[in-house]
Order: structure tokens, then C-alpha cells, then sequence
């Protein structure tokens, strides 16, 4: 990749990341210059005055009033739709959508419930039968008890935090006309805390449709640097992602650490593509890659991506504070390290820190300009293992055909080690479908992965071939 971006950051205070500003870079190309002035645009000021709006619904939870303009999940949700509209007068490629569907007899939602979900989408020059590239966040809240939904719940961090960052993103990409190839939706899904429904109801709706998502970014608890165990850390997210567990090679299924790929899932990959991303373009703030689909006993919507198969990943704060958390809002005395103090429970407005929530946003916005103008990957790619040899052979369909593409990087690393290290360069083909043969590296001690690179120098995100005869 030829774009690049410098963060200058003037001062890292203990309780704060300040706003970072991206530097420009001589000879940069018109895709590079735009994502430079969309990064430039994200604002913590912004971002936190949406939080700030979402926390003073009261509550947000699934079941409570829908008929106030005041409180409760209707009127959060009018209110999303109509900053999403506001979004759409500054774009006209910009649309907006809402997704209602009633549910009755599941868990935790006792009574028949109308759901919706609320989002907008940038369309790209690929239209609807392209790709597209999804970021997530939750506006439903809860409190101490999941099924009262009447006491204040004001979801500041869980996960007014994340909706906060999709509206920040929209406004962002909008407001600076981002011309995508791909179709990038910016949506904000309720049910939740229940059992994921809203997000399993688009995922589900989406394959059914047979929607070609290749990421959901997925935002989750973004908003805070301090941590229930007083550790401050303003300069780092954590990203969650599934691995394989068993994979369908031929008509046999395997499972995946049989061939050494339990780390190689399209997840995995769509993570690694993350944090190299933001190394090179945003490297005064960090993504550290966790390797499980999500913490303990917590969940959150990407698995419902997950579940239908998509690429999907989780942004989370790195040291969470559960005081904060599903919390009934009150103030309690309590010995802490010897002495009493007053103790603040509840998800509050004053837990959030702006410019945090903006560095993630950044992050996230990077990602997903990045995957919007790249190349589509190679498709039905594999790695041949039909006979005994020192080398490794590789086949993958090549759907650009020159259109926009300058070639293929093979990435390699060790099996045991968790980031490529290296790659192998093949120029562009106009055959349909590609042979390459790497004679001087075996598959049997390396993991591969296969990127299409565009003219612009944006690359697709690695897949790892899986092994055919």
C-alpha cells in the first residue's frame, strides 16, 4: 500500500488520549488524500455529544416506552433515524433504513415486542450486488436486572459508546463525500442485551439474500480508559475474533488445528488486516488481537455474523470496570484498599472518555475505507496437495481480470507465529484462473495467505488457501 498517514499526538495525558491529527504525506493519489481528510474530520466533541444524548433517554432497553419523545428505546431510536437522515442531506449516496420485526416467545423478551433495526448505507460504485462492509454497534441498555424496563439504564459506555462511533463514522464518511467502491452500512442494532436479535435478525436476513459482507465491525464497550482495576490505558483497543473449528475440505470435514488453520478463519484474517492497518496509518493508538470470539460469560453481535458465516470482529475498551456495567445507577459506601469511600455504580455519561471513543472510530474508519476501495479477494482459492513436494502450488479464480488490479501478494509466516512476515509478489493475469508454484517454500512449514492489490496499491484482505487435491 502506497497510502500512508502520520498520528501526531501533543500530549498523552494519564486520563485522556488527545485528538490526533492526521499529518499529510507528499505525493499522495486523490483514495489517499480522501481518507486522510476523513480521518481528520472524526471529532471527539462530536462523538461525545452523541453519548451524551443517548445516556439522557433514561433507558434504552428493549421492552421499555416506545410512545415518549423523552425516554425510553422509541425515542432513541427516532432520533438515530433522523440523525442518519441528517447525515443523507450531505451525501446523496447516502440512504437511509430501518428494519422492524416483532418478537414473541423467546428468552428474556417476555412479552411480544416490535424491534428495529436503524442504519444507513454509503453506496458504493458496486451497488447492491457488490460488497459490503458493516459497522456495528448496539443501542439497547440494560440495567442490574435484564428484565426491568422502567429504571434508568443509561447505557453511557455499554453500548452508547459504540452507537456513538457508528453515528461518528457516518457523519465522518458523509460529510467528507468518501467515494467507496464497496457499499459500507453504518447500523445500530437493539436486542441485544436479550440474545443478540437485532443483530441476528440482519446477519440471518442478509445471508438469506446472500449479501456479500466481507467485514462487520463490531463496536462494543468502546469508551472508557479506566478500568475497574485503576489501570489507565488511552492508547489501545482489544479486537476479538473467532477462529476456525472445523473446516469443509472437499466432501470431508477436518478439524481446523489438524492442518495448523484454527488461526487462519476469515475473522482472524479481517483482525490481522486491522491491526496492520493501523500500525502503519494511526501507530500512536494500538489494536491488541485476542484470539477467542469474545470475554467470559459476555457476548456481543458479531457472533451473529459469525453464525452466518461472515468475517466479523470485536472492538472492546481494554480494561473494563464492571461498576459500570449493568449496573443499577446509585452511589454506595465501601471499603476500597482500606479505607471507605463513596462508590459510583452505573453506565454514566462521566465514565466516557471523547477523545478515546474518536481514536477508535478512527481505527474503525480506517479499516473500512480501506476495505471499500480495495480489489475483490481471489476467489476459490487453494493450496494443491496432491503430491509429495518440496514447494507449494496455489490456484485462485481471478475475478478483476485486470480491472483495477496490479496483482497478488502470497503472505507467509511460520505456523507459530501470529502475523505474516513476509510476502511473494505475482503480477496481475488475464487468465480466469491463476497457477502460481513457490518452489523454494513447503507448506508443511509455513501458513499462506493470498491478497489481491489494486492499482491504488490498497490491498484485499489475506485468505488462507485451504488445502485441495
Amino acid at each position: 500500500m502506497h497510502i500512508f498517514y502520520r498520528v501526531l499526538t501533543l500530549t498523552l495525558l494519564t486520563a485522556s488520549l488527545l485528538s490526533a491529527q492526521v499529518v499529510p504525506t507528499p505525493n499522495a493519489s486523490a483514495a489517499d488524500s480522501k481518507i486522510e481528510e476523513m480521518l481528520k474530520t472524526i471529532s471527539p466533541d462530536s462523538a461525545i455529544s452523541f453519548d451524551r444524548t443517548l445516556a439522557g433517554f433514561g433507558t434504552r432497553h428493549t421492552m421499555s416506552d416506545t410512545t415518549s419523545s423523552t425516554r425510553g428505546i422509541g425515542a432513541a431510536r427516532r432520533w438515530l433515524y433522523s440523525k442518519f437522515e441528517s447525515f443523507a442531506k450531505d451525501d446523496p449516496d447516502f440512504k437511509v433504513y430501518e428494519d422492524r420485526f416483532l418478537l414473541q416467545d423467546v428468552p428474556f423478551i417476555p412479552k411480544p415486542t416490535t424491534l428495529m433495526n436503524v442504519y444507513g448505507v454509503l453506496w458504493g460504485k458496486e451497488g447492491v450486488n457488490g460488497r459490503y462492509i458493516v459497522i456495528s454497534g448496539h443501542y439497547d441498555s440494560r440495567c442490574t436486572n435484564l428484565l426491568n424496563d422502567t429504571s434508568d439504564a443509561p447505557g453511557a459506555d455499554d453500548d452508547g459508546s459504540g452507537v456513538s462511533l457508528v453515528l461518528e463514522a457516518a457523519r465522518a464518511f458523509t460529510s467528507t463525500h468518501f467515494k467507496p467502491d464497496a457499499n459500507i452500512i453504518f447500523i445500530c442494532f437493539p436486542g441485544e442485551e436479550e440474545g443478540l436479535y437485532g443483530s441476528n435478525q440482519f446477519a440471518g436476513e442478509a445471508r438469506k439474500k446472500g449479501m456479500d459482507i466481507i467485514a462487520d465491525l463490531n463496536n462494543d464497550i468502546v469508551g472508557s480508559i479506566r478500568g475497574g482495576n485503576g489501570e489507565v490505558v488511552s492508547n489501545m483497543v482489544r479486537v476479538f475474533s473467532q477462529g476456525y473449528q472445523e473446516l469443509k475440505l472437499g466432501k470431508r470435514e477436518v478439524n481446523a488445528d489438524m492442518i495448523g488453520y484454527s488461526n487462519d478463519s476469515p475473522s482472524r484474517e479481517l483482525a490481522r488486516y486491522i491491526h496492520t492497518a493501523g500500525e502503519k496509518f494511526l501507530p500512536m493508538f494500538h489494536t491488541t488481537l485476542i484470539f477467542r470470539q469474545d470475554r467470559f460469560l459476555r457476548g456481543g453481535d458479531h457472533a451473529s455474523f459469525n453464525k452466518y458465516g461472515y468475517a466479523a470482529v470485536r472492538f472492546t475498551e481494554p480494561n473494563e470496570d464492571y461498576h459500570h456495567q449493568h449496573q443499577d445507577v446509585r452511589t454506595v459506601k465501601e471499603m476500597v484498599r482500606g479505607k471507605e469511600k463513596e462508590v459510583v455504580y452505573g453506565d454514566l455519561p462521566q465514565f466516557v472518555d471523547s477523545a478515546y471513543v474518536a481514536s477508535v472510530t478512527r481505527m474503525n474508519s480506517l479499516a473500512a475505507a480501506l476495505l471499500s476501495i480495495s480489489p475483490p479477494a481471489p476467489s476459490n482459492d487453494v493450496m494443491l496437495v496432491d503430491k509429495l513436494e518440496y514447494g507449494s502450488r496455489f490456484r485462485w479464480d481471478n475475478p478483476s481480470r485486470g480491472k483495477g488490479l496490479a496483482g497478488w501478494k502470497i503472505y507467509y509466516r511460520k505456523t507459530y507465529e501470529p502475523f505474516w512476515t513476509g510476502y511473494v509478489f505475482v503480477d496481475d493475469s488475464p487468465d480466469p484462473v491463476v497457477n502460481y508454484d513457490l518452489k523454494t517454500m513447503t507448506k508443511d512449514d509455513y501458513i499462506f495467505g493470498i491478497a489481491a492489490v489494486g492499482t491504488n496499491g490498497v490491498e484485499s484482505i489475506p485468505e488462507a488457501p485451504l488445502p485441495a487435491r
